[in-house]
C-alpha cells in the first residue's frame, strides 16, 4: 500500500508539472478555515494631502484602499507601488502609514512617495471593517493584491509598465506569492519574508499539508517571471533567506536575487534599501528594474549605517555642549562594553589595545534579575574639534561591538 505522505507529495509533484503559476496550484482546491477572522474597526482617515481613501473592486467585492496624492501635470504618468505592511493581519490600515517614524523601523516605506512614486497600500478580505470576507492568512489575499493592481493600471495617471509590488515582512511573503501567481508587477522587492508559513499557532486554517505547501513560497520559486529581489538582515531572519537560496540552487531561475545584508537586521534595512529602489524606479524609464546586490545594495545599507552614527555622535556632541562641557583639544573618549561572558572582552580589549586604545579591567556585574553579566570599557585620545576624529573613533567602537556582537554604549568623554 502507497503510503499517505508519498502520495500526497506526488499529487503536489503532478500537480505543479502542469500548472503554470500559483494560481493554477491552487485551481480546483478550497481553503478550510478553522476561525473566521474578521477586523470591525473603521479605517483612520488619513491626512487629505498625503492619502485618500479609495476602493477597488475584488473577486469578493469592493475593499478599501489608501491611495497617494500628488501634483501632477497635464498628461503625466508616474510609476507606481503598492506596499503590504507585516504583521497580522498583513497590510492593515493605521495611522502609521502617514506617520513620520525613525527610520530604524520605517515600516510605511513613505520614500517612495516621497520620490513622487504613486503609492497604494491596500487592505484586504477581512481586514478592515467594511470589506468582504475573512483573514484568509496568504490564499485569498493573493487574489486581493491582484485585484488592487487592476485598479491602478486603471488610473489614467499611472504608467501601466511601471507598476512595483513590495512589502515587508508578512507583507514581504504575501508579495512573494503574489509574484508567483502572476507577471504583471514590472518588479518585486520582498524584504524579510518567510519561506514557508508562520506556524501552527498562528494558523486559522485546517493545519494539513496542502493548505501549508499553498501558502508557502518556498515551492514556487520557478514561477517568477518578473525581477524579484529577496532581502533580509543577517540579525534578522536569516534561516529564511537560506532556504529560498538553497530552492534556487535545486532549480535556479535568474529572475530572483537574494541578499543578506551582514550587521542589519529585520527592520533597520527597510529604509535604506527601499530609497535604493525608489531611486531605481524612478531613473527607469522602460520600467526594468535591475540592482546589483554587492555594487548597489550593500552599499546603500553601509552607507545609511554610517549616516546614522554619524547623526548619533553629532546628538551626543551636541548633549556635552548643552551640559557646558569645553569640546576643544585632545580628549579621552570611551564606550562601555557588556556580555554574558568575559571571552568575547578579552578579544576586543586585544584588538582596541592594537588600534592604540587603552582598555580597562573586566567587572562582574549582577543583573536585576540575578543573572551575572560582564563590563568593560575602551578609551582612546583624540582632538574633541575633530568631526572627522569623532567619527572615527566612534566607527571604531562600534566595529568592536559588532564583530562580537555585542552590546555597547556609544561614547561619552572619559572623564563624564
Amino acid at each position: 500500500m502507497r503510503h499517505p505522505l508519498i502520495a500526497i507529495t506526488l499529487a503536489f509533484i503532478t500537480a505543479s508539472a502542469w500548472a503554470d503559476n500559483l494560481l493554477s496550484e491552487r485551481a480546483g482546491f478550497t481553503t478550510v478555515l478553522t476561525e473566521q477572522q474578521k477586523i470591525t474597526e473603521a479605517m483612520p482617515h488619513p491626512p487629505a494631502e498625503i492619502f485618500k481613501v479609495v476602493q477597488y473592486d475584488s473577486e469578493i467585492g469592493p475593499m478599501s484602499a489608501y491611495l497617494s496624492q500628488h501634483q501632477l501635470a497635464e498628461n503625466e504618468k508616474r510609476p507606481a507601488i503598492i506596499w503590504l505592511t507585516g504583521g497580522f493581519p498583513t497590510s492593515s490600515p493605521g495611522e502609521y502609514l502617514w506617520t513620520e517614524i525613525d527610520v530604524d523601523n520605517e515600516q510605511s516605506a513613505r520614500v517612495y512617495r516621497n520620490y513622487g512614486i504613486v503609492m497604494m497600500h491596500p487592505t484586504l478580505r477581512g481586514g478592515t471593517k467594511g470589506n468582504p470576507g475573512v483573514v484568509e492568512q496568504f490564499y485569498g489575499e493573493v487574489n486581493d493584491v491582484i485585484s488592487a493592481a487592476k485598479y491602478l493600471k486603471s488610473l489614467d495617471y499611472i504608467d501601466p509598465n511601471r507598476i512595483y509590488l513590495g512589502g515587508h515582512s508578512t507583507g514581504g511573503t504575501l508579495a512573494l506569492l503574489v509574484a508567483q501567481a502572476t507577471d504583471m508587477f514590472a518588479g518585486v522587492i520582498a524584504l524579510g519574508p518567510s519561506s514557508d508559513h508562520y506556524g501552527k499557532k498562528r494558523a486559522n486554517f485546517e493545519w494539513q499539508d496542502k493548505e501549508i505547501y499553498l501558502r508557502s513560497p518556498r515551492n514556487f520559486m520557478s514561477y517568477i517571471n518578473t525581477p524579484t529581489y529577496i532581502v533580509e538582515g543577517e540579525q534578522g531572519r536569516a534561516a529564511n533567506i537560506k532556504d529560498f537560496e538553497q530552492q534556487l540552487a535545486a532549480k535556479p531561475n535568474d529572475k530572483v536575487t537574494t541578499a543578506l545584508i551582514k550587521g542589519a537586521d529585520h527592520f533597520n534595512l527597510i529604509h535604506s534599501i527601499n530609497t535604493l529602489f525608489a531611486n531605481a524606479i524612478v531613473s527607469s524609464k522602460s520600467g526594468a528594474l535591475s540592482i546589483d546586490v554587492n555594487k548597489q545594495l550593500i552599499p546603500a545599507y553601509l552607507t545609511y549605517v554610517k549616516k546614522v552614527q554619524e547623526t548619533t555622535d553629532l546628538r551626543i556632541l551636541a548633549n556635552l555642549r548643552s551640559q557646558g562641557v569645553v569640546l576643544d583639544g585632545k580628549q579621552a573618549v570611551e564606550s562601555y562594553y557588556y556580555a554574558r561572558s568575559q571571552k568575547p572582552l578579552n578579544v576586543i580589549a586585544q584588538q582596541a589595545k592594537a588600534q592604540g586604545m587603552s582598555a580597562s579591567a573586566i567587572t562582574e556585574k549582577t543583573a536585576k534579575d540575578g543573572s551575572v553579566f560582564y563590563m568593560a570599557s575602551m578609551s582612546k585620545s583624540i582632538d574633541i574639534s575633530s568631526l572627522a576624529e569623532v567619527f572615527a573613533a566612534s566607527k571604531a567602537f562600534k566595529t568592536l561591538a559588532d564583530e562580537q556582537e555585542l552590546y555597547y554604549d556609544y561614547w561619552t568623554l572619559a572623564s563624564q
